[in-house]
């Protein structure tokens, strides 16, 4: 699921970074940094922290440009979250820098999940079997539109320039002649 989900992301945005942050035992934990290796395994375990996540994930999205779409998606198979503080305010600091964070529940509607997704701007599924699954976990692999107040910016890309030479160049072949 999610190492599928990870391939088909890099191949459909070649240029995309993508971050993995997992919630264990109350606590949020960076497994990668945004870029593109998945270095260890996915493994969580104990009550896990929907706040601690998103503050984490907020900390390595704020400093994104603009331009950039700054998006969190969070798996959650918990029905709980074991957070240290008001996670409505975490919603307000993300909505405040345009970072959406949709959430895909692995186990049964959760409302906390639901108004951080709202909140957010982001999108709330709840699968049904693992078809399902796969089918709204592929739905976030392509990039949500442009809104019309983002900031543009262009990057300046191309070829290598060939530097001109003065002096022509003469190129001799021989043929042997038998």
């Amino acid at each position: 699921g999610v190492v599928s989900f990870i391939y088909e992301y890099f191949d459909q945005n070649p240029i995309s970074q993508i971050g993995i942050i997992v919630t264990r035992n109350s606590r949020a934990e960076k497994l990668t940094d945004l870029g593109g290796v998945l270095q260890n395994s996915l493994k969580c375990q104990g009550e896990p922290s929907l706040q601690n996540s998103l503050e984490m994930a907020y900390q390595s999205l704020k400093h994104m440009p603009n331009h950039a779409s700054r998006e969190i998606l969070v798996l959650m198979a918990s029905l709980t979250t074991c957070d240290p503080g008001n996670i409505l305010v975490t919603c307000q600091s993300l909505s405040a820098r345009s970072i959406q964070c949709s959430i895909v529940g692995l186990a049964a509607e959760v409302y906390l999940c639901k108004k951080v997704c709202k909140e957010t701007k982001g999108q709330y599924h709840v699968i049904i079997d693992e078809s399902h699954y796969k089918d709204i976990l592929m739905q976030h692999v392509t990039p949500p539109p442009a809104l019309a107040d983002t900031e543009a910016s262009l990057i300046r890309m191309g070829f290598p320039h060939h530097k001109e030479e003065a002096m022509p160049s003469y190129s001799m072949s021989q043929t042997s002649a038998d």
